[in-house]
């Protein structure tokens, strides 16, 4: 089974998505506005039963104060871990344990992250806390097995842009090879966005093998598929 992982990206200090109304549910002119604050956010997904929440801010750097104060209250509000997701790497090193001091279980790299640096990251945190972020033009084939023996034990990848709902395909039978070369060298995946509805994410259930954390944000949001977190 697929773990989902919510996503709150947030920006100018609220969620920068917002959760869509079944329909069904209630009348137009009724419809419950959910609260665009993220520490109330992280409250209704951990409702929902979601087993961990993914952060990303979109427009600072997570360690500033601001987003510590917000990460804080956040981890507070909610008995769940929480992974990040970092647009940019910061000028010292030392910045990411502002970030775990403040509540954040596991940084995810921004894609482009030198190996060079993810290694130095990982030496300072360890690999469980620091994650690799990749797209499909990873060499999968080559670079999996140096990983594996340097301790790598999980690695992101973006599948498909945040914002590619409506359009392109999942080059389903790429993920499936991704899945069976991770699964050889005994690495898991997290999936980061891509899945665009109930359907895909029956497939990519299938698929199974080293994926077993998918991240989510627009899909969820829109309600494209009944899923119980």
């Amino acid at each position: 089974m697929v773990l989902i992982i919510p996503s709150i990206p947030i920006a100018h200090g609220v969620c920068s998505s917002q959760i869509a109304t079944l329909a069904h549910e209630t009348h137009s002119a009724d419809r419950e506005i959910y609260s665009q604050d993220p520490v109330e956010r992280a409250r209704l997904l951990r409702k929902e039963n979601s087993k961990m929440l993914h952060l990303s801010f979109l427009d600072r750097d997570p360690w500033e104060p601001e987003c510590l104060e917000m990460i804080g209250r956040m981890r507070s509000a909610v008995d769940i871990p929480f992974g990040l997701s970092l647009t940019e790497l910061p000028d010292r090193v030392e910045a990411c344990s502002m970030l775990f001091d403040a509540g954040v279980y596991r940084i995810f790299l921004p894609i482009g992250t030198s190996e060079a640096l993810f290694f130095h990251y990982c030496d300072a945190y360890t690999m469980r806390r620091i994650i690799p972020t990749v797209d499909l033009s990873f060499d999968f084939e080559g670079r999996l097995g140096p990983y594996r023996s340097r301790g790598v034990e999980r690695l992101a990848i973006e599948i498909s842009s945040r914002d590619s709902l409506e359009y392109g395909a999942i080059p389903w039978s790429r993920l499936s090879e991704i899945a069976q070369l991770a699964s050889d060298h005994k690495i898991k995946l997290t999936a980061l966005h891509g899945v665009r509805g109930y359907p895909e994410l029956s497939r990519f259930q299938e698929i199974g093998g080293a994926f077993d954390s998918l991240v989510l944000c627009r899909a969820l949001n829109e309600n494209r598929f009944p899923c119980q977190l």
